[in-house]
């Protein structure tokens, strides 16, 4: 299984963009349906322009966003929106090597 960017059909504008692109969530798709939701995006990650190995992308849109939502389709895939490229901002480096790290130890794993 994938995770995927959602975003409720309500957060979409009329030229189909995101409005608010902290509401994006990511979750898992099912039967086009939301099988499970996490959290919300990270902006330092997803909406930083000087961190290009996961920017926040397409966004599969659904009915809301909540377990057992459908997700819309449009003709034979599912819709999809994009945040306004004003969204994106210089936020600087990420370090992911120590983002791990505390990752872990907030796990309680030892660090590899």
């Amino acid at each position: 299984m994938r995770i995927q960017h959602l975003v409720a059909a309500a957060n979409i504008d009329a030229e189909g963009f995101v409005i608010d692109p902290f509401l994006v969530r990511h979750g898992l798709i099912v039967a086009g349906r939301i099988a499970e939701l996490a959290g919300p995006i990270e902006p330092l990650t997803h909406l930083n322009l000087d961190f290009p190995d996961h920017r926040l992308g397409d966004c599969l849109i659904a009915e809301q966003l909540a377990v057992g939502a459908t997700l819309l389709w449009d003709g034979d895939h599912f819709r999809v929106s994009r945040a306004r490229p004003l969204a994106y901002q210089r936020l600087g480096a990420v370090n992911i090597a120590q983002r791990r790290v505390a990752w872990q130890q907030r796990l309680g794993r030892p660090h590899e």
